[in-house]
């Protein structure tokens, strides 16, 4: 299932159900989203450079998000929603 799907049911249940989720919580998803945005960014930039520099910076980039996204992800796990963070760690 592709990451976005996920974030774009999630930000509806968020939308419908408020009150179920504390700022925190919301704040979290949106860190994750974006995120995941820089990795998909970092990974199309290292398929359309030819120039070694470039190559390495992306993977670099990607490395980075990469890393945000796993302490992001452990993050969700410790405020127990591991419904939710599990969904996203089987997609990454």
């Amino acid at each position: 299932m592709d990451k976005n799907v996920i974030f774009r049911v999630l930000i509806e249940d968020i939308n419908k159900n408020k009150s179920k989720y504390k700022e925190e919580d919301i704040d979290l998803f949106n860190s994750i989203h974006e995120t995941i945005i820089e990795m998909e960014v970092a990974n199309s930039m290292f398929n359309s450079v030819s120039e070694p520099q470039l190559i390495d910076l992306a993977i670099h980039a990607e490395d980075v998000a990469r890393s945000r996204f796993n302490y992001l992800i452990s993050l969700a796990k410790k405020r127990e929603l591991k419904t939710v963070s599990y969904e996203i760690a089987q997609v990454s």
